[in-house]
C-alpha cells in the first residue's frame, strides 16, 4: 500500500503540469514539466503527423499505415531508429504508465525538421564547401597503410567532382597537403558565401583494445544552445552555427543515410558536437566521420578508390536530397 501511495505522489505532478500549447506545430501537441524541463507527448506528435502510435514497455513506435516506414523511440535512451537510420536525441525518451515523452527541444530541433517541410529554412544551394580534415604536419588518424589527411583529401576531391557534375559550385578548402587552421576553413566558407559546409574525416578507436570491434559512419551537426553534446561536455550558449539548427539536422540526416546506402557501412548514428568548424559557420554544416582507420578491414577499405567513390556519391546524393527537401516548403 505504501509503495502504491509513493508512486501516486511521484507521478501526479507530471500529469497535472499538462498544458495545451504549441503555436507553430498546432494546438494538439501538449507538453508537461518534469524536473523543471519541458517534455512533449509522443502520442500527440504521432497524431499531428498522421502516424499510428504504440507505446510498449521499452519503446514507442510511430508508423504509417500500409507503408514500410517507422520511427522507434527507445525508453530511457537517446537512440532513435528513424526509418532505419540511427540518430541521437538531446535527452533520453521516457515513459510513464501509458504515455511516453521526448524533450521539447528534441521535438523542435530533431524530429520536426525531419518530418515537416515548413520547419526548415529555405535557402539557395549553390556553393558547397568541401573540407578535407587535417593536413601538413597534422596527420589525423593513421594505420600502417596511410594517414587520414591523405585519405580524406582524395575523398574530398572525388566529392567535389560528383557535386560539379550535378551542377553545384563545389569548392575544396585545401587542394594539397598543407596545414590549414580550423578558423581559416570557416573563413573560406564565409568569403565564398557558402550555401553548405561539409567536413570529411576518418575515425579512430579510443584504444587498441577495441580497435577490432568499432567500425562505421558517424555524422555530426552542432549541438543546440544549452544542451550537452552526444558524447558529453558542458552545455554552452548560442553560437553562430545555431542559427541553422533545424537545417543542420536535416543535412546530417540526408547525407548520413545516403553514405550508409552507398557504402553499406555500419551505422553509428547522427550525433551532436561542438567542433569549431560547426560552431562558427554561418551556413548549414556537418562533419562526417566516414569510417574507422583503426579497424582492420574498414581501415583498408577507406584507402580504396571504390570506397572513396561510394562516400563521394553518398555525400552528393545527400546534398541533392537536402536541396529537394528544403524546396518542399515553397
Amino acid at each position: 500500500m505504501l509503495r502504491y501511495l509513493f508512486a501516486l505522489i511521484f507521478f501526479v505532478p507530471l500529469y497535472f503540469w499538462e498544458i495545451k500549447v504549441y503555436g507553430e506545430a498546432g494546438p494538439s501537441i501538449r507538453y508537461t514539466v518534469f524536473n523543471k524541463k519541458r517534455f512533449v507527448y509522443l502520442r500527440d506528435i504521432a497524431s499531428y503527423y498522421g502516424f499510428s502510435c504504440w507505446v510498449e514497455k521499452n519503446r514507442t513506435l510511430f508508423s504509417v499505415k500500409n507503408k514500410k516506414w517507422q520511427v522507434v523511440f527507445y525508453h530511457d535512451k537517446k537512440e532513435v531508429d528513424f526509418n532505419g537510420i540511427k540518430l541521437y536525441l538531446l535527452k533520453p525518451a521516457f515513459n510513464r504508465s501509458i504515455q511516453s515523452y521526448i524533450s521539447e527541444k528534441d521535438f523542435w530541433l530533431t524530429i520536426d525538421p525531419l518530418l515537416r517541410a515548413n520547419a526548415r529554412k529555405q535557402h539557395p544551394v549553390k556553393t558547397i564547401v568541401i573540407d578535407p580534415g587535417h593536413g601538413g604536419k597534422d596527420l589525423g588518424g593513421n594505420n600502417n597503410l596511410g594517414n587520414e589527411k591523405d585519405i580524406v583529401l582524395q575523398t574530398a576531391r572525388r566529392t567535389v567532382e560528383q557535386l560539379r557534375r550535378r551542377g553545384y559550385n563545389a569548392v575544396i578548402t585545401r587542394t594539397e597537403d598543407i596545414n590549414l587552421g580550423l578558423k581559416e576553413r570557416v573563413n573560406i566558407a564565409s568569403r565564398l558565401g557558402a550555401s553548405l559546409f561539409i567536413s570529411i574525416h576518418n575515425n579512430m578507436a579510443p584504444s587498441s583494445r577495441v580497435s577490432g570491434s568499432i567500425q562505421g559512419v558517424e555524422t555530426f551537426c552542432l549541438t543546440p544552445a544549452g544542451e550537452s553534446s552526444t558524447h558529453g561536455g558542458a552545455s554552452q550558449s548560442y553560437m553562430t552555427g545555431n542559427r541553422n539548427d533545424r537545417n543542420n539536422i536535416l543535412l546530417a540526416y540526408e547525407i548520413h543515410r545516403a553514405i550508409i546506402s552507398q557504402t553499406q557501412s555500419n551505422d553509428r548514428g547522427i550525433k551532436r558536437a561542438r567542433f569549431l568548424v560547426l560552431k562558427e559557420i554561418s551556413c548549414p554544416a556537418i562533419l562526417v566521420e566516414t569510417g574507422f582507420l583503426s579497424h582492420p578491414r574498414e581501415g583498408s577499405r577507406l584507402l580504396t578508390r571504390a570506397h572513396q567513390n561510394a562516400v563521394a556519391t553518398g555525400i552528393a546524393d545527400g546534398v541533392s536530397n537536402y536541396h529537394r527537401a528544403i524546396q518542399q516548403g515553397k
